[in-house]
């Protein structure tokens, strides 16, 4: 069929077949095809040579069959809506702005030619490549290949298949992906070209060349391969991604030129798939994992630069050793962190270090470790700077990986270590919360070590060292005697240089946020160990709780007032009781020193279950009691460097059973024998709130005498002499530092005295007053206290003390006395001890 002229209107639903041509257009046309239109040795629709710029509108359901090309249309505008059926052979059109849209059925291929060209698809399949298109849209159906050419090319794709590649060659091209699938790569060469995904896959890479590039990664989709940018200034930003967005992405590359990339909101593990990027910003709380590099910069001028800001982190954990550097050999990368660099991010591993090589700058970041804490050198991951300079303010955070603490002598635990003449600013590292806690010990950050050459690392010391010693003044030099003017000596040969000056040995300095510390020994004296708050509390707790079993122990006449009032015999022959109580202080020996200043009170209930006699006036006593006694008081001692540190707080409460017999001899002279068990709750708390309640027991026997000696007129000195057996037992706790364990030690209580007293009657009540001295001497092994079950801590139970004190017995009649003891103790050695105490006791006989 051949038209001539035109406009003309072609509605076909048969057959159309010719040989070179089935329809030849001299002129403007409008064909709707619902049949078939074939040609079979040519072009089946053309546009004659004859009718160059007519425009020609196509709309087909049905089939149209050519030999090589089945549509060839010259430069008018064209439309061609591809509705269903199938086009056999290419549809080309040449110049002019032509629309093309397909909605369903199946073409060979597709050319739009020249100028400014629209596609749109929404459906069907496009067998082979799909060409020089300007505008497409893509939201459905199947290409094989799209090749959009030369031309400032927009492709929009929200759906549908790409089998193979989205090709462009030069000028500003833009892909703007939200859905769909491209199965090969896509290439837009070179120019300024832009990109923005939301969506969608691309199977094998998205290429750039030269030019100014922008790429957008946002929220969704994924891209295999690569994404590579070319030459130029580039800027590319992946947002709101997660590590299954980027599982398949081999590398994301800058190419040459100033290019930044910027992770927005995304989660990147693999630092290594970042290359030729001279600018890295971490934004909006993103996270990126080293692998072990991140290189920055493409080895030009430029070395490089890493921001991390406030909301975003850098992992490097659980790697060993990783580095952030510059490609460009001898520069200096910048890294400003005021987000988290964190070191922890692999499981418990102490072993990782994060080589910067270049400059870093803290801006309120934050650095997070993991450390086992212990001596000198324990195992701890740690930042290292390396030619550059460490500046701004960053807190490090140490997490305590098993570490049972231990006494650093030499330089500590290096957290921040720097080589190749990298120096440290003052005040630019310091540890979270100011100081940290394991085992016995509390460490603070301090800005270099004692040997030389650590003067710009920051360690986590549990002691203070020593000042360093001076430098020796140089010797003088000595005048030479006067003598013969020498003969003129041949030229040296030239020698060595004066050897290098060993590096000064630099005091440490504490970090900012550090607590107050003490002065550093002098030069040659040992660091003073910084024992954590709680460690004098622990110490305490066994002296106290030893102490509060004597004092319920007490002597045969706290309990009993005199020997005279035991005068019953038979079953339940006599029930007694007593309150007592004291202000007690008192310092021990050992590396903690404890010292104890509070007050001991208690009550007992008793009764002489039997009492018997001989005719020659022996008299016996068996009973049982019961008592409640409670220790509460402050605690103080060496902790953080301090002597005499106020550190605590210490409670006991002890529930308490015994046994006696007294025995009373026809002179008055006796002897006394106690068996007490006791049930202890231990409450010690620091005065930071760290503690832990506990529980314990103790086992105490008392073996005592007193003969009775007549002086003049009613007085009588009666000498006495008592020997206490302790064992105190106390379970182990853990205060969340570490478990603390107490040694169970046995101690002994030495005591001889003598008691004056004289008896006197007034209005039928008979009154015995008396004074009483005493020696006392404590001695046995030490107390131990073990934390973590590595450092273990002793204290001295071992002192002497003098006693003096004053009370009176009276007996009221044949059924009741009454009793009372006032004292006070005080040391006699170097040990503090100084109490202040009181008994009142009475005696019901039934």
């Amino acid at each position: 069929m051949v038209t001539t002229g035109g406009p003309v209107s072609i509605d076909n639903a048969g057959t159309i077949v010719g040989a070179s041509r089935g329809i030849e257009l001299g002129g403007a046309a409008t064909i709707v095809n619902s049949g078939d239109i074939t040609a079979t040795a040519g072009t089946a629709i053309a546009t004659a040579g004859a009718a160059p710029n007519v425009s020609v509108s196509i709309v087909n359901t049905g089939n149209i069959t050519g030999v090589g090309t089945a549509v060839q249309t010259n430069n008018g505008a064209d439309n061609f809506d591809m509705r269903g059926g199938t086009v056999r052979g290419a549809i080309r059109t040449a110049d002019g702005v032509d629309n093309f849209t397909m909605s369903g059925g199946q073409i060979d291929s597709l050319d739009q030619g020249g100028a400014l060209d629209n596609f749109t698809m929404s459906g069907g399949h496009i067998v082979d490549v799909f060409s020089n298109g300007d505008f497409a849209t893509m939201t459905g159906g199947r290409i094989g290949m799209i090749d959009l050419n030369i031309g400032n090319n927009v492709m929009r794709m929200s759906g549908g298949t790409v089998d193979r590649d989205i090709v462009a060659w030069g000028n500003n091209d833009t892909l703007i992906m939200s859905g769909g699938s491209v199965g090969g790569v896509v290439d837009f060469g070179n120019g300024n070209n832009v990109a923005t995904v939301t969506g969608g896959t691309i199977g094998q890479g998205y290429f750039t060349g030269t030019g100014t590039d922008r790429f957008t990664w946002d929220e969704g989709g994924t891209i295999g391969g690569q994404v590579s940018l070319g030459a130029g200034t580039d800027t590319a930003i992946l947002r709101n991604l997660r590590d299954a967005n980027l599982a398949n992405l081999n590398a994301m590359d800058g190419g040459l030129g100033e290019d930044s990339l910027t992770l927005d909101n995304t989660v990147l593990t693999g630092a290594g798939r970042l290359r030729n990027f001279e600018t890295l910003a971490l934004t909006n709380a993103s996270a990126l994992t080293i692998d072990p590099a991140l290189t920055l910069g493409d080895g030009s001028a430029s070395a490089g630069a890493l921001t991390i800001d406030a909301t975003s982190r850098l992992s490097a954990g659980g790697i060993g050793a990783s580095t952030i550097a510059s490609a460009n050999s001898g520069g200096l990368v910048n890294v400003t962190n005021a987000g988290l660099i964190d070191l922890t991010s692999g499981g418990n591993s102490t072993a990782d270090r994060l080589t910067i090589a270049g400059n870093y700058a803290g801006n309120n970041g934050q650095l997070l470790v993991q450390t086992a804490l212990g001596g000198d050198g324990s195992p701890s991951d740690a930042l290292a700077i390396a030619r550059g300079a460490g500046s701004g303010t960053t807190t490090i955070g140490v997490t305590n990986v098993g570490g049972a603490g231990g006494l650093t002598t030499g330089d500590g635990i290096p957290v921040v270590m720097t080589s190749d003449g990298a120096t440290t600013a003052a005040g630019s590292f310091a540890l979270a919360g100011g100081s940290l806690s394991a085992g016995a010990y509390t460490y603070y950050l301090f800005k270099g070590g004692v040997n030389a050459g650590t003067s710009e690392n920051w360690y986590l010391r549990s002691s203070l060292p020593p000042q360093p010693a001076p430098a020796p003044a140089p010797p003088p030099t000595p005048t030479p005697a006067p003598g013969p003017a020498p003969a003129p000596a041949p030229a040296p040969s030239p020698g060595p240089g004066p050897a290098p000056a060993p590096a000064p040995v630099v005091q440490p300095v504490a970090a900012p946020g550090t607590p107050a510390l003490p002065p550093a020994p002098p030069p040659g004296a040992p660091a003073t160990p910084l024992y954590r708050m709680e460690v004098p509390v622990y110490a305490q707790v066994p002296a106290v709780a030893r102490q509060l079993g004597i004092e319920q122990l007490g002597t045969f006449h706290d309990r009993q007032g005199r020997q005279s009032l035991l005068a019953e015999k038979g079953r339940v022959a006599a029930a007694w009781g007593r309150v007592w109580g004291g202000h007690h202080e008192a310092r021990q020996g050992g590396e903690a020193r404890p010292a104890f200043d509070g007050n001991l009170v208690g009550l007992q209930v008793g009764h002489d279950l039997y009492a018997d006699g001989t005719p020659q006036g022996h008299r016996n006593h068996y009973g049982a009691y019961f008592g409640y006694a409670r220790a509460s008081g402050d605690v103080s001692g060496n902790a953080l460097g301090f002597p005499d540190y106020d550190a605590g707080r210490i409670t006991v409460d002890a529930y308490s059973i015994g046994g006696y017999w007294t025995h009373v001899g026809p002179s008055g002279w006796y002897t006394d024998a106690v068996v007490q068990g006791s049930k202890l709750t231990i409450d010690p708390r620091s005065r930071r709130g760290v503690g832990a309640e506990t529980d314990g027991k103790a086992l105490a026997a008392s073996l005592e005498a007193g003969v009775p000696l007549a002086l003049s007129g009613r007085w009588i000195l009666e000498p006495q002499a008592q020997l206490i057996w302790q064992r105190v037992w106390v379970d182990s706790l853990n205060d969340g530092i570490s478990n603390v364990s107490f040694q169970g030690t046995s101690g002994w209580l030495g005591r001889i005295g003598a008691r004056l007293e004289t008896t006197f009657e007034t209005r039928g009540v008979q009154w015995q007053p008396w004074l009483r001295v005493n020696l006392l001497r404590s001695f046995g092994g030490s107390d131990d206290t073990t934390y973590g079950g590595a450092t273990t801590l002793g204290t001295s139970v071992r002192g002497t003390a003098g006693q003096i004190g004053a009370g009176v017995a009276a007996n009221l009649g044949k059924h009741s006395s009454l009793y009372a003891t006032v004292g006070y103790t005080t040391n006699l050695d170097g040990h503090q001890r100084d109490a202040i105490f009181g008994n009142l006791g009475a005696r019901w006989r039934w």
